[in-house]
């Protein structure tokens, strides 16, 4: 066996080889020892092609894709240590996902682009849990709400938002929770303007705003501020005799204004143009012309103002006057005449609206003659005759009323007898 041996070292060529295999044992020991190998983790940035879901409606909801994903390689320390994160690249591919739910995305394979010899271990994590949901599109109309208040009388008409409809576009979970769109108006700031840009707020069917919708859809509410005032309706004219205006019904009996704040301030009633009831013996209806201010215009034009006018016929009665409560006017103040009325009353006609003539009384009359220039004998005189007010006498009446001369008696003084006339030598 010894002699095998020699021989074998006596040939050049295997003792050559032996020492290359001797060396290269020799340069890998070295090696071991100088740069070794060894593993270590990089945090690589993680892109994805999440454009493709734009076009599939559809959003990545609750937790985000990873930025960046660990990867674990190995190699001699040296060129492992040499290796930055920019020699990667790890891409998430979403082109598979078609629709909303919950999915494990597997994390591709990282890609060394750089040129040191290295070995790729594994990735962390390997696969990506997301939440898929679809966008849809939803129109919503925009109701119109006001806050604060308006003076009395004063409201809002003709309101109108634009757009009246306005589109969302969001995550089908989202869209589901919206319950309402609105537009909100503060009453305060209407005296100044006719017209306001807002914010629509989105409210959840609880009633609570979203807050991912603020701000987001601009809408123009406009509007007319309108006054409800009263009508005025004059009349002109008088209606047949034996008959009376007893009143005017408008309807409606208000109307609403539309004008600036300033100027319905200062109207207190709309006035109709008179209504002539002249010769009018019956209840008539009939349409009115308003005199609208200018710079003012009515809420409501489609439905005509009209006005029920009644026209009622008098009450007529015929009151008893005790003729001792008439007064005599203008009678003889020497006492040489005595006056007397013929009978003790006198009948007096009148007219007048029925509640007056009702409650009429002979207390609430006065009566009076006059007997200016009137000599001894019967006469028939006119009765001046005083009424309250709504009541009117018919016809005017007359007493008979006699004249009588006062004898008056004569006193005779006797004539005193003449005294004697002296004569002479007497």
């Amino acid at each position: 066996m010894n002699k095998l041996i020699d021989r074998l070292f006596e040939k050049d060529v295997v003792v050559k080889v032996l020492s290359v295999l001797i060396a290269i044992l020799i340069w890998f020991l070295v090696l071991d020892q100088d740069n070794p190998f060894t593993e270590r983790t990089i945090t690589v940035p993680l892109t994805s092609n999440v454009e493709v879901l734009d076009a599939k409606n559809l959003q990545i909801i609750g937790s985000s894709i990873p930025a960046t994903v660990d990867i674990r390689i190995k190699g001699r320390r040296k060129r492992v240590d040499s290796v930055s994160s920019g020699d990667f690249s790890v891409f998430l591919d979403l082109s598979e996902v078609e629709g909303s739910g919950i999915k494990s995305v597997d994390v591709g394979s990282p890609e060394y682009t750089g040129d040191k010899d290295i070995i790729i271990i594994g990735t962390n994590p390997t696969s990506v849990r997301l939440h898929f949901e679809r966008v849809v599109g939803k129109q919503y109309p925009v109701t119109i709400e006001f806050t604060g208040s308006l003076p009395e009388g004063y409201q809002v008409v003709n309101q109108r938002v634009d757009p009246g409809i306005i589109l969302i576009e969001e995550k089908e979970g989202t869209l589901s929770r919206v319950g309402r769109v609105v537009a909100l108006v503060n009453l305060n700031d209407l005296s100044v303007t006719k017209e306001l840009v807002v914010r629509a707020t989105v409210y959840d069917i609880e009633g609570k705003p979203m807050s991912q919708f603020e701000g987001k859809y601009p809408a123009i509410v406009s509007f007319d501020l309108a006054r409800k005032l009263p009508l005025a309706t004059p009349i002109k004219g008088k209606p047949k005799t034996g008959y009376y205006f007893k009143e005017i019904i408008p309807d409606p009996s208000s109307v609403l204004v539309i004008g600036t704040k300033n100027l319905l301030d200062s109207l207190s009633r709309i006035e109709a143009e008179a209504i002539d009831i002249e010769g009018k013996s019956e209840t008539f209806k009939t349409e009115l012309n308003l005199i609208v201010p200018q710079g003012a215009a009515l809420a409501e034009t489609s439905r005509p103002v009209t006005a029920l006018v009644s026209i009622d016929p008098l009450s007529t009665r015929t009151i008893q006057f005790s003729t001792n409560m008439i007064s005599i006017y203008d009678s003889d103040t020497t006492g040489s005449f005595e006056y007397a009325i013929v009978h003790s009353s006198v009948n007096i006609p009148v007219e007048g609206r029925p509640e007056l003539i009702q409650d009429l009384k002979a207390d609430n009359i006065k009566c009076s003659i006059s007997v200016k220039d009137l000599g001894e004998g019967d006469h028939q005189v006119p009765v001046t005759v005083s009424l309250p007010t709504g009541v009117s006498l018919r016809e005017r009446p007359s007493v008979t009323v006699v004249i009588t001369a006062v004898a008056h008696e004569t006193t005779t003084n006797p004539t005193p007898d003449p005294a004697p006339t002296p004569t002479p030598g007497g």
